[in-house]
């Protein structure tokens, strides 16, 4: 595991209105977790398997991808889509400074472990909840089950300990 240094990506939109200081300040955003330049992906027999965040973060639905067909580019990684619907979606969204809604909290990281202080544990696409305004991942479906036995507690620690990881360069990819 290497500490992450290279800017690729802000997200945590729980995180905006300070994030710019908090960026600024630091010179490190944290990249998203990917999986051979794939966002908001798993690794599956050696494959790499995407899904689409919009179907996610709009729909509530988990949606395998078609990088084939579907793609956007977001700083610096790729981002699939189930249909041209919501690539355009996705696309839209993405504002002038590259935040996106439907970016995942954390960059894909997962989220109770991220609260529980945990910068290298990877969220699973196929657990994303979105929460208020956040798309939320963790690492699988019982992680996510003790996530939202005390949701706005550990979010409020998630957030907490990302920026702050954010701002001493300690998130790292694994």
């Amino acid at each position: 595991m290497k500490a992450l240094a290279r800017v690729t990506a802000l997200c945590g939109l729980g995180l905006l209105s300070g994030f710019a200081s908090v960026a600024s300040a630091a010179e490190a955003i944290p990249v998203y977790i990917h999986n051979n330049g794939i966002a908001f992906s798993r690794m599956q027999d050696g494959q790499v398997i995407a899904y689409d965040p919009v179907a996610a973060y709009d729909e509530h639905t988990i949606a395998v991808a078609d990088c084939n067909a579907f793609k956007a580019e977001l700083k610096g990684v790729s981002w699939c889509f189930s249909s041209l619907t919501n690539q355009e979606a996705f696309v839209a969204a993405t504002a002038e400074n590259g935040n996106n809604r439907y970016v995942p909290f954390g960059g894909g990281h997962c989220s109770l472990g991220l609260a529980n202080g945990n910068l290298a544990a990877r969220g699973d696409p196929r657990t994303a909840v979105r929460i208020g305004n956040e798309l939320i991942l963790n690492g699988n479906f019982d992680v996510r089950a003790r996530f939202l036995q005390d949701t706005e507690r550990n979010l409020d620690n998630a957030r907490l300990r990302f920026q702050l990881a954010i701002q001493n360069g300690s998130l790292v990819e694994n």
